[in-house]
């Protein structure tokens, strides 16, 4: 409603550019982490086995689940955040 309206303008109405920009550069800038430590987990799969081809894919495998689950959980833990933090004053 009208409350959610008026925390992009508070305190001062010069902050409205400014608060719509971080509304798009939250996901935004979730995209892009998860991107890059997706192709780099991918880059230093394709380099270290190009080196030892045939003692590391499956630590690599494992490797690679391991750091997927832990980017999802931080991809999950800051999207709930920003959920949180633009419901703040929403619910009080």
């Amino acid at each position: 409603g009208a409350n959610y309206l008026i925390r992009y303008v508070s305190p001062v109405p010069l902050f409205l550019p400014i608060n719509v920009l971080e509304d798009f550069t939250k996901p935004l800038s979730l995209g892009f982490r998860l991107f890059g430590n997706i192709l780099a987990d991918e880059i230093i799969v394709a380099v270290l086995l190009f080196i030892y081809p045939y003692f590391l894919p499956i630590p690599l495998m494992l490797n690679g689940l391991f750091g997927a689950t832990i980017q999802s959980l931080v991809f999950t833990t800051l999207t709930c955040s920003y959920i949180a933090e633009s419901l703040e004053n929403y619910y009080v």
